[in-house]
């Protein structure tokens, strides 16, 4: 029974180490997934889109990052409003384009992260938070864009470029889709048997930059979210420092509580409600 029993330990400890190598080198390729976009896709939207505007902005370290910027119709005289938006780890951003008749207000900055679409480099934690800022300083000097109406919205992943934009930027309002305090917190739920804390080289610590936001925010989860549990959004909910509002779809899951029609009436709700505040934008509608 010994040298069973010894063999056995042996077995456990090695898929124990093998699921730990296999999770610790592939965390790249599970965190980024780094979806393309070909030149089908690209060439349809030129031509199906010709309100919208396709940027290119080439960071500080001579990467170029590529999107659209969805025009706002009603403000032609004037600079308008601009919502920043930040996608999920799987996302290619174009999918936004066909929501943005929910924002009719609104200029929309979609840019995909490095590596995502056509966008140059490689995801990682540094550079995704510092060309959130990039992004801001770039698209907030455009004579088109008022840079005292900015607002910013994040997806999942995205929940942490717009949480570090809010710490660090003047914004006039911040929308968290399925938020998170710390990425190796939910890491470690999904895999709770691996030392996820040491082995997770990305952290995603969220709460301090929370902590220092001051603008308001709308947090929006789904009450059957597996990925991002209900309690992580909740923890970075709690952490924010301005003005805020919680709101849950029921029966909704991570990637479907976009469907249901609360989701776009309460993010058009809040953020015309943030701009309307505004005495340039009184008729803000």
């Amino acid at each position: 029974m010994i040298p069973i029993i010894r063999r056995l330990v042996l077995l456990i400890v090695f898929i124990y180490v093998a699921i730990s190598a296999i999770l610790y080198f592939l965390q790249d390729r599970m965190i980024f997934i780094r979806p393309g976009i070909t030149e089908e896709r690209l060439r349809k939207i030129r031509e199906n889109y010709p309100e919208v505007e396709e940027v290119i902005s080439e960071t500080p370290d001579n990467y170029r990052l590529h999107g659209w910027l969805v025009h706002n119709n009603r403000y032609r005289e004037t600079p308008a409003p601009l919502l920043i938006y930040f996608g999920g780890n799987a996302e290619e951003v174009s999918f936004m384009l066909e929501e943005r008749n929910n924002l009719p207000e609104w200029k929309i900055l979609l840019v995909n992260y490095r590596g995502y679409g056509i966008s140059e480099g490689y995801p990682g934690e540094d550079v995704l938070l510092g060309d959130a800022l990039f992004l801001h300083d770039t698209f907030s000097k455009r004579s088109d864009v008022d840079p005292e109406a900015i607002a910013v919205m994040g997806r999942s992943l995205g929940c942490a470029a717009a949480v570090y934009l809010s710490a660090h930027r003047e914004l006039s309002a911040s929308v968290l889709i399925s938020p998170f305090g710390s990425m190796k917190e939910v890491a470690r739920e999904i895999f709770p048997f691996i030392p996820v804390r040491q082995l997770l080289r990305y952290r995603f610590d969220m709460l301090p930059y929370a902590e220092n936001a001051k603008n308001p925010m709308l947090t929006i989860a789904a009450s059957d979210d597996n990925i991002i549990p209900l309690h992580h959004s909740i923890e970075l909910f709690g952490a924010w420092q301005g003005k805020k509002e919680f709101m849950v779809i029921e029966n909704a899951g991570h990637n479907d509580l976009s469907e249901y029609n609360s989701f776009w009436n309460g993010i058009k709700r809040f953020l015309d409600q943030q701009v309307k505040n505004d005495r340039r934008y009184v008729d803000f509608q």
